[in-house]
């Protein structure tokens, strides 16, 4: 007969376990993350790059630095769910829920030895998973966990982040240190591309809790209602249709609720045109004016950033577009390390002059 220990509930950390994943000092670290700085949590990067086509919500336990690996313990792991913010929604979403990890692992550290092997036991109950594991199966190891892929919409997400639930038995409370990421993976999601963040460390024990990670500045956290994540973590449900494995259309986060302007003016001359437009009034860091000989902007397109966000005009000399040409304008803002952008203007054609 196997006896599986029942987590208890409890929250050890401030108001706000979101934010402060990302904020607070860490609990402990391994040898490992003492290494990396791992002091705090760092958003890395972001899912710009081109290759990167899906993500993934992943965990690790590791040995905290100065403790002694027990002779034989056991690590549980409950749902781990990975979320998004939808532009479009104007809200969180939950891009993917699991009862408990989909892969479990033990990895050989360090991390760049990709070394990995299966676990000597595992049960598997309908809300968590029970890893029996031994000081020889985890010498110089890390435990390793992680989700299923979703498609990224470059086009509506604009930020992402993982909760796991994680508790130990007697044998391994206060000496193990559990930390969350996201990768994103390649069309296929078994590349990864780049680790969107690392969270900061928290120490195991006898009862549940929630490691969280995620990639908003602290400077729009409140902005986006981030702190909203620690309720749907409990109550969420996965947002339909988000796999299909299909690319999405859009490539940049539009805010459809952002304020866009117009082109006033388009005046023509000999090879030179001048754009004018309407001032926008609400905070932006600037403009992207558009060029194009097709009037749908399918091809031949050029584009010009303004980062002054009080412009309200643009020469350009020696335009190579052709004789007709068609342009258009949106406003941009800088949030985190990446553009989000107003609805396009209406596009305007024009004719330059013999």
């Amino acid at each position: 007969m196997i006896l599986l220990m029942a987590p208890i509930t409890s929250y050890a950390e401030g108001s706000d376990p979101v934010y402060d994943s990302m904020t607070l000092r860490s609990e402990s670290m391994s040898d490992y993350m003492i290494k990396a700085n791992r002091y705090y949590g760092h958003i890395l990067s972001d899912t710009s790059s081109p290759e990167s086509k899906r993500v993934l919500s992943m965990g690790a336990v590791y040995l905290t630095s100065g403790e002694t690996l027990p002779e034989k313990f056991t690590v549980y792991l409950g749902k781990i769910k990975l979320f998004a913010y939808s532009l479009s929604k104007r809200k969180w979403i939950v891009i993917d829920s699991q009862p408990y990890p989909s892969g479990i692992r033990v990895y050989t550290l360090p991390w760049k030895n990709s070394k990995s092997k299966k676990c000597n036991s595992i049960t598997y109950t309908d809300s968590y998973a029970k890893v029996d594991l031994t000081a020889d199966e985890m010498k110089n190891c890390v435990l390793h966990f992680w989700g299923k892929t979703a498609s990224i919409d470059k086009s509506d997400y604009l930020f992402y982040a993982c909760g796991f639930e994680f508790w130990t038995d007697e044998a391994a409370a206060g000496k193990f240190t559990a930390t969350s990421g996201i990768d994103t993976k390649n069309a296929s999601g078994s590349q990864t591309v780049t680790q969107l963040y690392s969270s900061r460390g928290l120490t195991t024990q006898t009862y549940k809790r929630i490691q969280w990670g995620h990639t908003v500045p602290n400077d729009v956290y409140s902005k986006y209602k981030t702190s909203t994540l620690n309720a749907l973590f409990e109550n969420g449900q996965l947002e339909p249709g988000l796999y299909t494995g299909t690319e999405p259309k859009g490539t940049v986060p539009v805010d459809p609720y952002m304020k866009k302007t117009k082109l006033n003016d388009v005046i023509t001359g000999k090879s030179t045109l001048k754009l004018k437009w309407k001032k926008v009034k609400s905070v932006i860091d600037g403009y992207e004016i558009q060029f194009s000989t097709n009037k749908k902007f399918r091809n031949k397109v050029g584009s010009i950033f303004i980062d002054k966000p009080n412009a309200m005009a643009k020469k350009f000399k020696h335009i190579k577009y052709g004789k007709k040409f068609y342009v258009r304008i949106r406003t941009y803002k800088n949030v985190g390390r990446q553009k989000v952008y107003s609805k396009w203007s209406k596009k305007v054609g024009g004719k330059l002059k013999k």
